[in-house]
């Protein structure tokens, strides 16, 4: 009996795990469209690194690995902003498409493979893979590493762009 009340418990304890990396993946994509930097700076260890490939045609200089939480929300996230046509709102920045993400879980580590469609500057969409390597902390599950790759990119006809903000949705009561 006691090895079945085991076995279930380890899997329950998988199951939460699992659950909770795809909270953190949630959380990014949320706090990303919504701009709020300190809620996605949380979901990234102190040392992480984000590796950037294929941004460079929206912002030179872009590509590359960032060290450190700090330096991936000041010196990546917080220069994607830049991207923004002259005048345009800039609560239009970016919106988020997740899915696929495949979960290799390892003890308190974890890889995932996920795609994204993303709808940037009002007039872009890139469609890409994140690679992340999660890592169990006393208080959730973190990015230690996050590469963003983008596979297809392209410039859309648009005008008259409008909308409402996430950061709006998100404030009014359910």
């Amino acid at each position: 009996m006691n090895d079945t009340l085991d076995a279930l418990a380890a899997r329950i304890a998988h199951l939460e795990d699992l659950e909770a990396i795809r909270h953190t993946w949630r959380d990014y994509c949320i706090c990303l469209d919504s701009g709020d930097w300190t809620a996605l700076g949380d979901v990234f260890t102190e040392d992480a690194v984000l590796e950037m490939d294929g941004i460079n045609h929206l912002i030179e200089g872009l590509d590359g690995r960032y060290h450190g939480r700090r330096s991936i929300i000041d010196d990546f996230y917080r220069q994607t902003g830049r991207v923004l046509p002259q005048g345009t709102n800039p609560k239009f920045v970016t919106g988020h498409i997740s899915t696929n993400m495949q979960i290799d879980l390892q003890g308190d580590e974890a890889t995932t493979l996920a795609y994204f469609f993303e709808i940037v500057a009002n007039d872009r969409v890139l469609i890409g893979t994140y690679q992340h390597r999660f890592r169990r902390e006393a208080d959730r599950w973190r990015f230690g590493f996050l590469r963003i790759s983008v596979r297809f990119r392209a410039k859309l006809e648009a005008s008259e762009v409008g909308g409402q903000s996430l950061t709006g949705i998100r404030a009014r009561p359910v």
